[in-house]
């Protein structure tokens, strides 16, 4: 399998990576997950006015983002949204089909979770990092 990130995306992965290696932190599958927390979004190309509906419905109306976002099928209109909600679960499923850790995958499908307290302490650790590190960036 071939992933191809835009420039952009892939200079973001790269410094949430260097982010927490600058933390000290040097576990490789946190690394990992540090460098393809966003390969999801590679499924759905997106236009900068997709992105930006996205980042203001979450913003402004966020059970009308989380509700369009849970949608099957991404269309013109709903794209940006549909993206950024489902981007770590279709991220989480291409590392996994890549051979990526178990742990790595559970990183990435997390990333964006809100409430994290059911899983263990070290996942929570690394998403807290993994997180700090994608808003940073």
């Amino acid at each position: 399998m071939c992933i191809r990130d835009s420039p952009f995306e892939q200079a973001h992965s790269l410094r949430v990576y260097e982010g927490i290696q600058g933390e000290g932190f040097t576990q490789t599958d946190l690394l990992t997950a540090a460098l393809l927390h966003d390969v999801g979004k590679v499924r759905v190309p997106l236009r900068p006015w997709q992105r930006a509906v996205a980042v203001l419905l979450k913003k402004f109306a966020p059970s009308d983002y989380q509700r369009i976002g849970d949608a099957a099928i991404p269309n013109r209109w709903n794209a940006g949204v549909v993206v950024a909600v489902q981007h770590a679960r279709w991220g989480a499923e291409m590392a996994a089909q890549a051979g990526a850790s178990p742990l790595a995958v559970d990183l990435i499908l997390h990333h964006q979770d809100d409430d994290i307290s059911g899983l263990s302490e070290t996942i929570q650790t690394f998403l807290r990092l993994l997180k700090q590190m994608d808003e940073k960036n």
